[in-house]
C-alpha cells in the first residue's frame, strides 16, 4: 500500500481537530495512529507529539505494546516507547525493526510471536505482584486410593485451560507484559513416592512446594504428590502474579472433574470457555472507561490524604523502623511475623450474623469493625485505614477462569468523614462509600497516590490489611481430602506491620493473625488476638456501647 493510499483509509472527519501536516503518514503510523487514539480515548493524535505529552501513562503503555506486535509482527519493548514517543518515531523504528534487525527479536531462550508464542498485555494488579513472589499453598490428606496417573493428567488438563498458569510474566523494563506459549506443555507434578511417616511425607512435600516458581519461565504451579502408607499426601503452590483467592475454589473443583474424567479414560468435559490474559487486561481497560475515574480519585484524596500513621505499641528494645523500600515498588519489603491461629465458632458468630441480616450489611463489615477495636485496645491511635482485599468480579466467564482478579478498598470509620457514635455504623457507611468509588484501585499506584501524593508509595505504617480467603475442599473420585491445618504458631513474613486472615470453615471462622516482629514485640499478637475474641463474645451490641 503506498503512502497516499494508506493516509487515505483514514477517517479524515474523525481527524478534523489535528492539523493536516500532522495527521499519519503511511501505513505503519496510520496503525500506530490508531492505537494509541484508542487508549487515550480520543479521535485522532498529532505525528509529531510525545504521545506522554498527549496523557498516555505507564498503565497503558504496556497495553500498547501487545497491541503494537501483535499488529506489527515485531516485538515492541517497554523501553522503546520511551526512545520513539511519537506517532512518526515509532513507526519509523518499526518499519526499521521489519527488516529483521537482531537487537528488536526475543532474546535467547524465549520464543518469538512468529512461532506460535503471544505477547500480551496483563492487569496493572497482576503487574503489581510478579515482582513480589507471593505463593499461596495448600495440602490434602487422602485416607483411600488415588490413582497419580490420573491426577497428572487433571493438574495438566487444567494447567492447559487457564493463561494465567501457564504465561511466561516478564519483569524489568518488560514488566506489565506476559508471553502465553503455543504450547503450554504439561503441569509441573512432582511425585516424591513413599515415606517413612505422615510427619516425613508432610516435610518432604513442603520442601518441594517451596522451591522457587520462576514466573518468567512459566513456572506459576506446582502439584506434589506423596505417600505414607495407606494415605496419599497432595499438595499446589501457586504464585500470587496469575492467581487469587477466588481461584481455589475453581482449582479444585476442575481438578475432581478433570480426575474423575481421566479415571473413566476420558478427556473432561469444560461447563465453559475461560477469559485469556489479553481479554484481563482488556475487561480492566473497559472497567475505567465505565466510571468517572476523577470523582472516585477525589473520594479517595478527601478520605486518605491527611491519614496519620497506624501508632501501634513498637518494640520495647527501641528497634522498630520502617522497612525499607526496593526500587522500582510502591511496597515496602516484607518482614518477619508470628501468627496467631484461633478459632471463632459459628455459635460465637450468631450475633453478629443476625446484627448483619437487620442492617442489610455483609458480616465481613462487623469482622472488620472487631479488627479495627481491637487493634485500638491493644494500644493503636483510633484513627487509621483497614486494607482490605476484594474480588474484582467480571462477569460469567472472567468469574470461571483462575487469575489475579484483586481489587482493594481501604476503611477508615474513625476517620473525620464519620459522625455516628456507633464503630459498627461508622464501618457500615465506610465501607458503602468505598465500595462505590472501588474501581478507579484497581490499579494500584492510584491508591499510592491518594496515600502519599505524587511518589504513589504504599506507606504501610499507615495501614493494616484484612483479608477473607475461601478454605479450598478437594475430592478426588470417591475420596475426600481433610485439609492440612497450619499449627497454633508460626514464624512467617509479612507485608503489613499486622494482618488479618479470616478463613470460613465448617466449625466457624478460623483466624489467623500476624504481627511484624521487626515493627512490634511479638506479644502484641496475643493481645490482639485476646481483645477480638472478647468483643466478639460480648456481641455487637458491647462494641456499639463503647463507641457511644
Amino acid at each position: 500500500m503506498s503512502q497516499q493510499e494508506a493516509s487515505e483509509t483514514v477517517d479524515t472527519g474523525a481527524l478534523s481537530d489535528v492539523a493536516p501536516q500532522e495527521r499519519p503518514r503511511g501505513a505503519t503510523e496510520v496503525m500506530v495512529e490508531r492505537v494509541f487514539a484508542d487508549l487515550l480515548g480520543v479521535a485522532g493524535l498529532p505525528r509529531t507529539t510525545s504521545v506522554f505529552d498527549l496523557g498516555l501513562d505507564s498503565v497503558w503503555v504496556t497495553v500498547a505494546c501487545a497491541r503494537l506486535e501483535q499488529l506489527a509482527g515485531v516485538r515492541v519493548r517497554f523501553t522503546q516507547i520511551f526512545r520513539t514517543p511519537t506517532v512518526a518515531q515509532l513507526a519509523a523504528w518499526i518499519d526499521t525493526a521489519r527488516g529483521g534487525s537482531a537487537g528488536d527479536r526475543p532474546g535467547p531462550g524465549r520464543a518469538s510471536a512468529a512461532e506460535g508464542d503471544q505477547l500480551v498485555a496483563i492487569t496493572p494488579v497482576q503487574a503489581e505482584t510478579v515482582p513480589q513472589k507471593i505463593v499461596a499453598e495448600f495440602s490434602w490428606w487422602f485416607d483411600g486410593p488415588i490413582d497419580a496417573a490420573a491426577l497428572e493428567r487433571a493438574a495438566t488438563d487444567v494447567h492447559h485451560r487457564h493463561q494465567a498458569l501457564h504465561a511466561r510474566y516478564l519483569d524489568g523494563p518488560e514488566l506489565g507484559l506476559a508471553e502465553v506459549p503455543a504450547d503450554p506443555g504439561r503441569a509441573e507434578f512432582h511425585q516424591l513416592g513413599e515415606q517413612t511417616s505422615d510427619q516425613a511425607a508432610i516435610e518432604a512435600l513442603r520442601q518441594t512446594l517451596r522451591l522457587p516458581l520462576p514466573v518468567e519461565q512459566g513456572k506459576v504451579w506446582r502439584a506434589v504428590l506423596a505417600r505414607s502408607g495407606r494415605r496419599t499426601l497432595f499438595g499446589v503452590a501457586l504464585d500470587h502474579s496469575g492467581f487469587d483467592g477466588h481461584s481455589w475454589g475453581i482449582l479444585t473443583a476442575e481438578l475432581s472433574a478433570a480426575y474423575t474424567a481421566r479415571l473413566a479414560g476420558n478427556p473432561p468435559q469444560w461447563p465453559g470457555r475461560t477469559a485469556s490474559l489479553a481479554e484481563m487486561a482488556c475487561d480492566f481497560r473497559h472497567q475505567l472507561a465505565s466510571v468517572d475515574l476523577e470523582k472516585q480519585r477525589q473520594y479517595w484524596r478527601d478520605e486518605l490524604g491527611d491519614l496519620p500513621p497506624c501508632r501501634l505499641p513498637a518494640r520495647s528494645d527501641g528497634s522498630a523502623q520502617i522497612p525499607p523500600m526496593p526500587d522500582n515498588s510502591r511496597y515496602s519489603l516484607p518482614g518477619p511475623a508470628v501468627m496467631r491461629n484461633f478459632l471463632v465458632s459459628h455459635k460465637q458468630l450468631e450475633p453478629w450474623d443476625e446484627y448483619a441480616r437487620v442492617h442489610g450489611m455483609p458480616p465481613s463489615v462487623g469482622i472488620a469493625a472487631v479488627y479495627q477495636e481491637s487493634i485500638i485496645r491493644a494500644g493503636a491511635a483510633p484513627d487509621f485505614a483497614v486494607m482490605v482485599a476484594i474480588a474484582n468480579s467480571s462477569g460469567e466467564v472472567i468469574d470461571r477462569t483462575i487469575t489475579n482478579r484483586v481489587g482493594t478498598i481501604l476503611l477508615r470509620p474513625n476517620g473525620p468523614s464519620y459522625s455516628s457514635p456507633h464503630l459498627l455504623e461508622r464501618t457500615r457507611e465506610a465501607y458503602r462509600r468505598a465500595m462505590a468509588a472501588r474501581d478507579v484501585l484497581i490499579v494500584p499506584e492510584e491508591l499510592g497516590a491518594a496515600l502519599s501524593g505524587p511518589e504513589k508509595l504504599i506507606q504501610l505504617d499507615r495501614v493494616v490489611s484484612l483479608n477473607y480467603n475461601t478454605t479450598p475442599e478437594l475430592s478426588l473420585g470417591d475420596v475426600t481430602g481433610t485439609l492440612i491445618a497450619e499449627g497454633a504458631v508460626l514464624a512467617t513474613r509479612c507485608s503489613f506491620p499486622v494482618m488479618l486472615i479470616v478463613s470460613s470453615v465448617p466449625e466457624g471462622q478460623d483466624i489467623g493473625l500476624q504481627v511484624r516482629t521487626d515493627m512490634h514485640d511479638a506479644i502484641l499478637a496475643d493481645a490482639i488476638e485476646e481483645h477480638f475474641v472478647n468483643i466478639i463474645d460480648n456481641g455487637p451490641e458491647g462494641l456499639e456501647q463503647r463507641n457511644t
